[in-house]
């Protein structure tokens, strides 16, 4: 069964994949997750809009605020692609845990993986590839994908 996140399943989320521990007296969840950017000048972060959580980028010498994404579902876990143009994410934006990419200049998004199963916790590496981890296989395992959705590989294999 496909879920849609919400606060309290991001919490629980969190807590069994970060060893968070969110009770009823913890705090809400407000500004989340952040990725300093390659240049060292910005933080990328995930924080609470309207209908969910939203992406932002926050100039770290001003302060300033930008929101990059707008919708109804949660978008979380920004990291920063080597050059610090683009933004690799996770969403639910078609009702299924998935990646996408934002260029932080125009907004464009592009959606990475649609895999039913979730995928998670994605880091841009220095050599340009994405790296994730994926129950697709019936276990979490690590994949390596390109920024453009091609080329997916599974890293690791549990029991070996």
């Amino acid at each position: 069964m496909k879920r849609i996140l919400t606060w309290g399943f991001l919490a629980g989320l969190c807590a069994v994949l970060v060893g968070c521990s969110f009770g009823a007296k913890e705090p809400p969840l407000t500004n989340w997750g952040p990725a300093l950017s390659p240049d060292g000048t910005t933080i990328a972060f995930a924080s609470p809009g309207e209908k969910g959580f939203e992406i932002y980028a926050q100039t770290l010498a001003t302060g300033e605020r930008r929101r990059l994404t707008t919708n109804e579902v949660d978008d979380w876990a920004p990291s920063w692609s080597p050059q610090g143009d683009r933004l690799v994410f996770i969403s639910t934006r078609e009702k299924n845990v998935d990646l996408y990419t934002l260029a932080v200049d125009t907004l464009a998004v592009t959606r990475l993986t649609s895999d039913p199963a979730d995928d998670l916790n994605a880091a841009w590496g220095s050599n340009g590839k994405i790296l994730f981890d994926s129950n697709r296989s019936g276990t979490w395992e690590i994949y390596m994908i390109d920024p453009t959705g091609e080329n997916l590989t599974k890293v690791t294999e549990s029991g070996r």
